[in-house]
């Protein structure tokens, strides 16, 4: 854990890894951390999020969602092993950070690529496998991923984290603006 002089900062710290079941086995949060009241952001609350989608769906996204709150911050992710992706922020998805060994994989648990704010917050993960390793595209969340020619990936956003007017697997959200 880095140094703060804060003391608020490291109390808003403990107060998300508490909420979100840091350091526990298996899922990141339990029942009691999904119903902790640690961030009053409605974005921000890893409870359970009615998305639209057939029930089956509904669990998985609920499952990534949960995965992904320990990620609500940044430096979360940065720890984790994301790392910036070199990409200019992208309007409608924010700030891209990736973790090079999940590229590719299909674990709802687990995406391969963070979108952030410029502040730091979580907007959304997304799911990409590269095209040359991947002749077929790989499918997720009932999905099959589309292609994105000019990085030369499938590719799939999945809105579980700051929820998107134009849908939960639209590549862009009109609330989503970069500096």
């Amino acid at each position: 854990m880095k140094n703060t002089s804060s003391f608020h900062a490291i109390s808003a710290l403990l107060a998300l890894v508490v909420a979100c079941g840091a350091g526990q086995e298996g899922n990141a949060s339990t029942p009691a951390a999904l119903s902790s009241d640690a961030r009053t952001t409605p974005h921000l609350d890893c409870g359970p999020v009615d998305f639209g989608q057939p029930a089956e769906i509904e669990d998985q996204l609920d499952i990534a969602r949960r995965s992904i709150c320990r990620y609500r911050r940044i430096e979360a992710a940065l720890t984790a092993g994301y790392h910036d992706s070199g990409l200019a922020c992208e309007p409608g998805q924010g700030y891209h950070f990736i973790k090079d060994d999940l590229v590719g994989t299909t674990d709802i648990r687990q995406p391969s690529v963070l979108m952030y704010t410029k502040d730091g917050d979580l907007n959304s993960p997304e799911w990409i496998a590269p095209k040359a390793a991947f002749p077929e595209p790989p499918s997720i969340f009932g999905q099959v991923m589309h292609s994105e020619d000019e990085l030369g990936l499938w590719i799939v956003h999945v809105w579980v984290w700051k929820q998107n007017s134009n849908g939960v697997f639209d590549d862009h959200n009109p609330d989503v603006t970069c500096p």
